[in-house]
Parts: C-alpha cells; structure tokens; sequence
C-alpha cells in the first residue's frame, strides 16, 4: 500500500495548476458527465484532453506539422552556426 500511495503522491507533486475559460454550455455539460461518472470536472477534462492530444498526435496533419517545425528550426540553427562571409 504505501507504493501505491507514494505513486499517487508523485503524481500529484507532478500536476500543475491551469486557469482555463470554457463556455458555460461546455463547462455544464463536463460537469453533467463527472456527475454519471461518479468522477470530478477535473478528472474529465484530464482524461478527454489526454484522449486529444494522443489523437491529433496520431494525425498525419500533426505529422506534416511536426516536420515543417523541425525543418524551419534546423534551417534557423544552421544559419545561427554559418560562418560569416569574409570581411574586406
């Protein structure tokens, strides 16, 4: 037992702290789902923002994304690292 409690402990320290806006009509409706789940509005949005990102990282958009990123990023690093030209 006490593994499992220093296990929620850790993940616990590890969880920070975000103020988010939602509509009133979204924010009503993720209330109503904790309330069936017998969960927390917090636990719900954790859970569907973690089922999102896996998604979209999943995505072949995210995917062509991901590479334009690192291609405009190492072109920026290779021009950081150039050798200027010669002064006369």
């Amino acid at each position: 037992m006490s593994s499992q409690r220093s296990s929620a402990t850790d993940d616990k320290d590890r969880q920070v702290v975000v103020s988010v806006r939602f509509p009133s009509h979204l924010l009503e409706r993720i209330q109503a789902m904790a309330v069936v789940l017998s969960s927390t509005a917090n636990a719900v949005i954790r859970d569907g923002m973690e089922a999102w990102v896996r998604e979209q990282a999943a995505s072949p958009e995210f995917r062509e994304a991901s590479e334009q990123y690192i291609a405009k990023a190492q072109a920026r690093v290779a021009a950081v690292l150039a050798e200027p030209p010669a002064r006369k």
